[in-house]
C-alpha cells in the first residue's frame, strides 16, 4: 500500500513519469485538435500539443476535423504529458507509422502553432511544425488560401472582446 501511495504522490509532481505513450483509438472528434478515446472504460479527451485548429464557426474548421479524423482513424500513438485547464490530456499524437500529427495538420493548412506551448515540444517536432506551417502559408493551402486567414487564438480573442 505504501508503494502505491508514494507512486501516486510522485506522479502528482511529475505527470510525465506517470504517463507513457499508448495506442489510442479516437471515437469522437470535437474539432481539428481535440478527440476522445476510451481507456479502461473511461473517456479520455485529448488535445494535440502545440497546435491550434480553426474553431467552430471559422472557415476550414470542419475540414480540419475531417483531416484529423483521416490521419487517426485506425488509431494513433498518444504521448500525454499534462492536463490543460479544461481537463483534456495534452498529448503529442503520432500516426501508427510514427509521424507527428500536428505538422501533418499544419502542412495541409489546417491550423497554427500555439506560441504559448511551442517550447513544450521536442526540438525536432518544433522544427517540423514550423517548417510545415511556413510551407502551407507559402503554398496558400487550407486556411491560408482565404483572403484574411485568422488563427484560432485571434478568433477567440476577437469573439471575447466583441
Amino acid at each position: 500500500m505504501a508503494v502505491i501511495s508514494i507512486g501516486c504522490f510522485l506522479a502528482l509532481f511529475n505527470p510525465t513519469a506517470a504517463m507513457a505513450e499508448e495506442i489510442c483509438k479516437p471515437i469522437r472528434y470535437a474539432d481539428g485538435d481535440t478527440f476522445s478515446f476510451k481507456r479502461d472504460g473511461e473517456l479520455v479527451r485529448v488535445r494535440l500539443a502545440g497546435y491550434d485548429a480553426p474553431e467552430r464557426g471559422q472557415p476550414f474548421s470542419a475540414r480540419a476535423t475531417e483531416h484529423l479524423r483521416m490521419l487517426t482513424a485506425g488509431g494513433a500513438r498518444c504521448d500525454c504529458y499534462k492536463a490543460d485547464r479544461y481537463g483534456r490530456s495534452v498529448c503529442t499524437v503520432r500516426t501508427l507509422a510514427g509521424a507527428n500529427v500536428a505538422p501533418l495538420m499544419l502542412v495541409a493548412g489546417f491550423g497554427c502553432i500555439d506560441p504559448r506551448f511551442e517550447n513544450e515540444a521536442d526540438p525536432v517536432d518544433r522544427d517540423q511544425a514550423r517548417a510545415a506551417l511556413e510551407d502551407a502559408q507559402a503554398r496558400r493551402v487550407g486556411m491560408w488560401s482565404g483572403v484574411n486567414p485568422q488563427c484560432a487564438a485571434e478568433f477567440r480573442r476577437e469573439k471575447r472582446n466583441g
